[in-house]
């Protein structure tokens, strides 16, 4: 979640064989940095690719991540989503490819990039990107086809194995293991062995071991005997020989045991299918009931239906209350709703289910709730995604998009999402260019991003406009928000006065509308203005003031995390180590639950320095070694911008000189290698290894 290191997601279910393709994986990633495993949808490619990152992992002590993009439909948040992966924080970087190259060089790190055939341009730029700078990254893509760059070392994913003909003997037969390890899941008392055997070895050789459509036959044995399974595969596949043109025999058999499958559902379980495929990255019962639903599908069916889909192993669980389905499931389903009905209205109630959502988590963004909307909203990225793009691409849809935009804001903000946010809200500002409310409150929030992205210049015309728009339309918090906007602005060009003047109106505004939040986050940017300024005193009264503020919301972290860090840089000024150092552990813990990078990365280094006051110089280093795992300099200055003069004007320099330059270097790499959970335990003072 804090630095570059990601994480590998868990294994859906048992894996099976696939000894020789990992081999090769494995030694194609020794010899070459871009390895691609190509081959027909359905055989098995993301599974393997994520098994052998799990077995390679101790190669790339930097770091592993699985980046899935199968939700990811606009390639040009490609780099915005492996940033996310990678828990890096946009900052100042010129674009987020750079951020990713910043957060990567050096460091001997595994990329996983999963299903790139719908985005095989985009993924070929960024790779072509990232090698020549990041000399120790090692890329692993999968897909259709290769990304045909120089260097790339292709793998072709085959089928599993077959059993021989006969069915004596399991030979080299990891599509029947799989077939039974899937026939024993769909029917607990099912065993191989006598006709059992031979009618499996037939069914799975005419399936031509294609892991997909071997679950989807094992998935049917729930209410099918495996004779009567058997024949009616047998008898599909000898109706269509012959008869698949010019298409490969793999893909065919795959598109035929889809159909099969569809076949076999009830009329109104394949509208479901067919309406699910709108969903992007998954979906939870209420979403499916809220999308799906209508006159046709009545509300008490989806679920029973979804059950349904589940069982045939069209549908996947992914969790207690969260289903996704497989791409090539996915593309059938939408080839076939185009045909059934009008799409339109579909996606329209997809969007303002998405919207909802948002609404929700935005009202409850400075609540004891707010973590938890963060973490649903971030299950649903590729959901809002769709949702913008639908309405950014429809005529009349515009204003939509821009209220979704806009109350997506809170959760990009905690996120440090800041490019993402500025892309959608930017469209929408362009399609909408009337002095709509849309389009004023859209503008100060775009403006805060760039506040927070190092460009409070260029952000000075948009708090202008929205000011102006505000006020035309007695929007008394817009007007107020705008402010803020600009009193951070002027904060970040050193124009103190400027913000004093633009915070004190927002003040009295917020105040007298009794909008506590919105007042609670002006507290806290007067606090670290006071703290930058020279009077950590005030900035301490204005923390306190904000605290009272938030009494009703005792577990709110985001907030809290950096009031905590505002109030750690007052004892720091003050000369109050100790105070300094327990306000950063205690917002340390808040910052790692909400992953914020920003925030770690400046406590980890105040806590160094801190360290470096009381002559600690050793775990200084290594703390500072943690904050340097995130490359982009932050908007919020760190603790050696804040003190330009004095005994700690350097106090990296002053570390250096007190502990050898090798020795410094030494501890400095302990903490890179540091996880950020590892690095939080040793900040608290617990030894490392423990």
């Amino acid at each position: 979640m804090g630095g570059p290191q990601g994480e590998l997601p868990a294994e859906p279910s048992g894996f099976v064989g696939r000894e020789r393709e990992l081999g090769a994986v494995r030694s194609a990633v020794t010899r070459t940095r871009l390895v691609t495993l190509t081959g027909p949808g359905g055989v098995g490619k993301s599974r393997i690719a994520l098994r052998a990152a799990y077995e390679m992992a101790g190669r790339f002590p930097d770091g592993v991540a699985f980046v899935e993009l199968s939700g990811l439909r606009d390639g040009r948040l490609l780099a915005d989503t492996v940033a996310a992966a990678l828990g890096l924080r946009d900052g100042t970087a010129a674009s987020t490819a750079e951020l990713i190259a910043r957060g990567l060089r050096d460091r001997r790190f595994l990329l996983v990039l999963d299903t790139c055939e719908h985005l095989v341009a985009d993924c070929a730029e960024l790779v072509r990107s990232l090698l020549p700078s990041c000399r120790r990254l090692h890329v692993l893509v999968t897909g259709r086809q290769p990304l045909r760059l120089d260097g790339e070392s292709v793998l072709s994913v085959a089928p599993l194995p077959l059993p021989p003909p006969t069915g004596h003997g399991h030979g080299d037969g990891d599509a029947l293991a799989l077939f039974a390890l899937r026939a024993a899941e769909a029917d607990p008392g099912f065993t191989l062995g006598g006709d059992r055997l031979r009618q499996a070895t037939l069914l799975c050789r005419r399936l031509d071991g294609i892991p997909l459509a071997i679950e989807l036959a094992a998935a049917q044995l729930r209410w099918t005997p495996l004779d009567r399974l058997v024949l009616k595969v047998d008898g599909l596949f000898w109706t269509l020989e012959g008869g698949g043109g010019d298409e490969e025999p793999r893909h065919q058999t795959l598109r035929t045991t889809v159909g099969w499958s569809h076949e076999l559902c009830a009329p109104l379980e394949r509208l479901l299918w067919a309406r699910l495929t709108v969903f992007a990255g998954g979906f939870d019962l209420g979403m499916a009931v809220e999308v799906c639903a209508d006159e046709r599908l009545g509300r008490e069916d989806v679920a029973a239906y979804l059950a349904g889909l589940v069982e045939k192993s069209i549908v996947h669980r992914v969790s207690a209350d969260r289903y996704d389905m497989l791409d090539t499931i996915r593309e059938y389903g939408a080839v076939w709703l185009e045909e059934v009905e009008d799409i339109g209205p579909l996606l329209a109630r997809h969007r303002d289910c998405v919207a909802r959502l948002a609404g929700r988590a935005a009202q409850a963004w400075m609540s004891d709730t707010q973590l938890s909307w963060v973490r649903r909203l971030d299950a649903e990225r590729d959901n809002i995604r769709a949702a913008l793009e639908f309405s950014y691409t429809v005529p009349g849809e515009e204003r939509a998009g821009l209220r979704l935009a806009a109350a997506m804001w809170g959760i990009w903000l905690c996120r440090s999402r800041y490019a993402e946010a500025r892309y959608w809200l930017e469209r929408g500002l362009a399609l909408v260019p009337e002095p709509v409310p849309e389009r004023a409150e859209a503008l100060w929030q775009n403006a805060y991003l760039l506040t927070n992205q190092g460009a409070s210049p260029e952000s000075l015309p948009l708090v202008a406009e929205s000011l102006k728009l505000a006020d035309r339309a007695g929007d008394t918090a817009g007007y107020a928000r705008a402010l803020r906007t600009l009193g951070t602005a002027a904060m970040f060009m050193d124009d103190t006065a400027r913000a004093r003047r633009s915070f004190a109106e927002a003040v009295v505004l917020l105040d007298a509308a009794g909008l506590h939040s919105d007042l609670v986050m002006v507290n806290v940017l007067r606090a670290y203005l006071n703290a930058r300024t020279g009077d950590p005193r005030a900035a301490l009264a204005e923390c306190d003031g904000a605290l009272k503020l938030m009494k009703d919301a005792p577990t709110e972290c985001w907030m809290r995390s950096w009031l905590g860090y505002v109030k750690a840089l007052a004892h720091w000024s003050l000369g109050e180590g100790e105070r300094c150092a327990a306000e950063l552990r205690a917002c340390l813990e808040m910052f790692r639950r909400m992953g914020d990078p920003a925030g770690l990365a400046n406590c980890f280094e105040m806590l160094g320095y801190v360290y470096a006051r009381e002559h600690r110089y050793a775990e200084g280093a290594v703390l500072i070694g943690a904050a340097s795992r995130y490359p982009d300099p932050m908007t919020v200055p760190r603790l050696s911008l804040l003190q330009p003069h004095g005994p700690d004007a350097q106090p990296e320099m002053r570390v250096r000189e007190e502990l050898a330059k090798e020795r410094f270097a030494e501890h400095r790499l302990r903490g890179r290698a540091l996880s950020v959970d590892e690095t939080v335990r040793f900040a608290r003072g617990e030894p490392l290894g423990s």
